[in-house]
């Protein structure tokens, strides 16, 4: 039964059979962690968990999709996140990653809040525009969706009233139409309390013209100059002019309970709403007033001093910009006010009976990038009975400005977004700095459940280390390295395992590996026809395939989803064998002596007889035997790529995923006859004893490493930017090498991600210079001399509606100088160089349109294009059924192999 509970999420149910009987047992959700039902935690305001085991974070509890937002400059992608009951729901544009043009597609989103399953979605009416500026969206936004216990309070459009849905399937239970134009929701005892705008016909209007804007070809949001007076009218008829009012609703009935109209509150402060105890508090212009939570009778009102910034017990906070005060909530009392130690205050927390501000002092740096944001974050602790200053928490100036968020606080932290999302110490002073994981922008981060939630992001800043999805992360566990003894112990040896195998190297002109080869050039060693090639055969696989490799005959790919490796007959296309993996194998395997070779998301490596796919070994390289949820499947919490790095007979692979999490990543060398380990080296970043993340040597970058797939020269093994030895050791520097910002087998074609060509991460990555005579493109490939590619011929750090046009270009290696570029005829979801012809596969480009990336028109026709590694001169085209797979095209014996996205694996040659 230990086990059984161990393997429950809290809340969840075990039901046993016992002497004829089902017992049912219910595991309790612990009483030191706490939920997050609002925007700032509760109906007060106070955005404090009362939670103890929220912690520095040291593992990965789960991880959910999307990777990335949409953009950086346009409207967050994620909003709202709340949690009660052991869910959490958030609002998600849910739209390709890879066009900002494209339409939204704004969803509700429910998951398990302790493995990350998807629960149910909910489709939006409508939502802010996405194409406007990320600093327009107004604060309000994320006060649109309240969870408690069985349900959940939301506005299902911009100007929807509240709908009341069942926590735990999205269906609707009822619609408060009353609150239609809901603006912010409060719930307390029952009480819902609403500010709402009158939805005008103007206001609809609009929303509809924007929304049409949005879809028209070279729109005018696509534009910064011609956006913003669009916005300045869209802000004007949607929030500004409308009057605003509050209502109260009994959330048992859905009837009425009282309700303020415009004209005594319509100019009531937005984020001032907020409850506690048998009241309702709000400002209205200069002044704070108290009403009866359920009958709405005024109790009293006062001056404001400055702004209500939150209600607490029997204590209320206000502040201006010089002044901090605090008054008594029953009768508006004054109790104190003190002068703020602070030029700017952004964080009000009620902490164990004390209040810390959080903000800045003055700060000039006599450079463009100035003000009090781009200084140090400062925690000054209050006396709350007093207002006397009772600490100060004077944190080092790590360089670039705080994110622009609302911090989050515990009973033991303040959250701050700084740079990422740094622990502030309140014992102690002193401060985690995690700058590899943020949160999202205008929302941050949600301490909750015992665990840190940290929403996918746009960010480019320290690109090489940060994380990418939504994470939830533990403070739990052991810190320091990943244990790497007893490794003998960990192999298994299979009935192919004796099998004599040696000789059976590759063939000249295979495609043995990911890439082809160990520096991953996609370059194949022979030439194909300079004629169309014809379609040989087509083989339908389960799922959604992988790219492949070729080798002795033989095309082997894997469905990722459906944890399948596959062997074809290279001749016909005829499935020879299929193998099932425990876990997602995320890329095609390696072959090597007769066998192939390839890793997997449960943290073993695996060697088959090719012919058969019967099993030689498995080596579980994983440092620990734990299990987490990723986008909805069981992985170790220490995986292996699938492409593993095949070097004179020893295999390079990674267990791990970030330096900084779970124990870090380990560098594994292993014979790829015996699986034998020759060596393990550690990457991890935190200090073991201190757990402290390293000295940050700028804004931009930072030490650690996110594990993906290997490459290798002649001396160097690289991780990314990290580099080895072929011993294992590290490196201080190699030589420019093919590496990608978040990952070869990344497919949703982020903004702010390449491939490069080059020594160390430089493009994309926030306020950081690009490199000189840097290469980089969506697609790389490159031979002794040449490297040749596709993507932008210039790329905006921020904005991607400000990039240039696609090319097909050639760029020399030494020296660094562009031989030619040629605007595409595809959008190139897959390049190979074979010979002197550079294939590119992929929709055909629309013409006018250079910001639709390749999965936005799938409906146009998909081609295969052959071009001249001379001067990229058109040599010939055929259309395909299908899009490839990103990067999903290999050439092998004069043949061109291509897994395309409905699940298909073919062959194009010469008949």
């Amino acid at each position: 039964m230990s086990e059984i509970t161990r393997v429950l999420v809290p809340g969840g149910v075990a039901c046993i059979r016992r002497n004829g009987k089902w017992i049912r047992t219910v595991k309790p959700r612990p009483d030191d962690t706490d939920e997050w039902t609002h925007f700032l935690h509760g109906p007060d305001g106070n955005a404090v968990a009362h939670d103890t085991v929220v912690a520095p974070p040291r593992r990965v509890q789960w991880i959910a999709p999307p990777r990335h937002t949409r953009g950086h400059e346009s409207t967050p992608s994620i909003a709202a996140l709340v949690s009660a009951a052991g869910r959490v729901f958030y609002i998600a544009d849910e739209a390709p990653i890879d066009n900002i043009a494209a339409p939204a597609e704004w969803r509700l989103v429910a998951r398990d809040a302790y493995n990350g399953l998807l629960l149910w979605k909910r489709p939006m009416e409508s939502w802010y525009p996405y194409l406007f500026n990320w600093g327009s969206a107004p604060p309000h936004l994320q006060r649109r969706v309240v969870a408690a216990g069985t349900r959940v309070y939301v506005t299902l459009g911009l100007s929807a009233p509240v709908s009341v849905l069942d926590a735990a399937t999205g269906k609707t239970l009822a619609v408060y139409e009353q609150t239609r134009g809901a603006m912010e929701i409060v719930l307390l005892k029952g009480v819902l309390l609403v500010v709402t705008r009158e939805v005008t016909p103007a206001a609809l209007a609009e929303q509809e013209k924007v929304a049409r804007l949005a879809r028209r070809q070279g729109s005018p949001l696509f534009k910064r100059e011609t956006a913003a007076p669009l916005l300045k009218e869209f802000r004007q008829t949607e929030f500004n002019r409308p009057p605003r009012g509050i209502v109260a609703v009994d959330v048992s009935t859905g009837k009425t309970l009282w309700r303020k109209p415009s004209k005594e509150v319509g100019g009531v402060r937005f984020m001032s709403l907020s409850a506690s105890g048998d009241q309702a508090f709000y400002q209205v212009n200069r002044n704070v007033i108290s009403v009866d939570l359920r009958t709405g009778k005024n109790r009293w009102s006062m001056p404001a001093q400055g702004g209500l910034r939150l209600v607490s017990g029997d204590l209320g906070i206000m502040a201006s910009k010089k002044t901090v005060s605090a008054f008594a909530v029953h009768d508006g009392r004054p109790l104190w006010s003190q002068p703020l130690r602070l030029c700017s205050v952004r964080d009000f927390f009620v902490i164990r009976n004390t209040l810390w501000l959080g903000g800045f002092k003055p700060f000039s740096t006599g450079r463009k990038y100035t003000g009090p944001v781009w200084g140090p974050y400062f925690a000054v602790q209050r006396d709350l009975r007093t207002g006397d200053v009772l600490k100060e928490i004077k944190p080092k100036n790590p360089g670039h400005h705080h994110r622009c968020w609302r911090n989050k606080a515990t009973d033991r932290f303040i959250i701050g977004g700084r740079r990422g999302a740094e622990f502030i110490d309140l014992e102690t002073g002193d401060v985690f700095w995690n700058s590899w994981v943020r949160g999202v922008c205008r929302y941050g981060t949600m301490p909750a459940n015992g665990l840190l939630y940290a929403p996918p992001h746009a960010c480019g800043c320290y690109i090489s280390a940060r994380l990418d999805g939504f994470y939830a992360l533990s403070g739990q566990g052991r810190p320091g390295p990943a244990p790497v003894s007893e490794r003998s112990a960990r192999l298994e040896t299979g009935p192919a395992f004796p099998d004599e195998v040696r000789g059976l190297t590759p063939e000249a002109g295979d495609w043995p590996t990911y890439r082809h080869d160990s520096a991953r050039s996609g370059a194949a060693s022979g030439p194909t026809s300079k004629q169309p090639p014809s379609l040989l055969w087509k083989t339908k696989i389960g799922g959604r395939p992988a790219p492949l490799t070729i080798a002795r005959g033989m095309v082997f790919t894997v469905d990722p989803e459906g944890h399948r490796v596959y062997g074809l007959d290279a001749a016909t296309g005829r499935v020879v064998w299929h193998f099932a993996a425990a876990a997602r194998v995320d890329s095609p395997p390696t072959f090597h002596n007769g066998r192939i070779v390839f890793g997997c998301r449960d943290g073993r490596l695996y060697a088959l007889r090719a012919r058969d796919g019967v099993l030689a070994w498995r080596l579980r390289l994983a440092p620990e035997r734990r299990l987490i949820m990723v986008r909805g499947q069981v992985e170790a919490a220490s995986p292996v790529f699938g492409s593993v790095l095949l070097k004179d007979g020893v295999l390079y692979a990674t267990a791990g995923r970030s330096s900084y999490l779970d124990g870090g990543i380990v560098l594994y060398r292993v014979a790829a006859d015996t699986g034998r380990v020759l060596s393990a080296t550690v990457l991890y970043s935190p200090d073991p004893k201190t757990g402290r993340q390293p000295e940050q040597k700028g804004p931009s970058v930072m030490p650690g490493a996110r594990a993906d797939i290997l490459s290798s020269d002649a001396d160097f093994v690289y991780l990314r930017d990290t580099v080895f030895d072929l011993t294992g050791a590290r490196q201080p520097k190699g030589r420019p090498h093919l590496f990608t910002l978040t990952g070869f087998l990344d497919d949703t074609w982020p903004h702010r991600s390449y491939w490069c060509f080059a020594t160390r991460p430089s493009l994309s990555i926030g306020c950081g210079g690009r490199e000189r005579h840097l290469v980089y493109g969506r697609l790389l490939t490159f031979d002794s001399g040449t490297v040749y590619g596709y993507g932008r011929a210039n790329v905006h750090w921020s904005n991607m509606l400000r990039d240039g046009a696609y090319r097909v270009f050639a760029v020399a290696r030494d020296p660094r100088a562009v031989k030619w570029q040629v605007k595409p005829p595809v959008r190139a979801w897959a390049m190979v160089l074979a010979g002197d012809t550079i294939l590119v596969c992929g929709p055909e480009t629309v013409p006018n349109n250079n910001r639709l990336g390749p999965e936005t028109a799938r409906p146009a026709r998909v081609l295969l294009v052959g071009l001249s590694t001379r001067d990229g001169a058109e040599r010939f085209r055929c259309a395909l059924d299908s899009a490839p797979v990103f990067d999903g095209m290999a050439v092998a014996g004069g043949r061109i192999y291509v897994a395309t996205t409905d699940g298909q694996i073919m062959a194009l040659g010469a008949k």
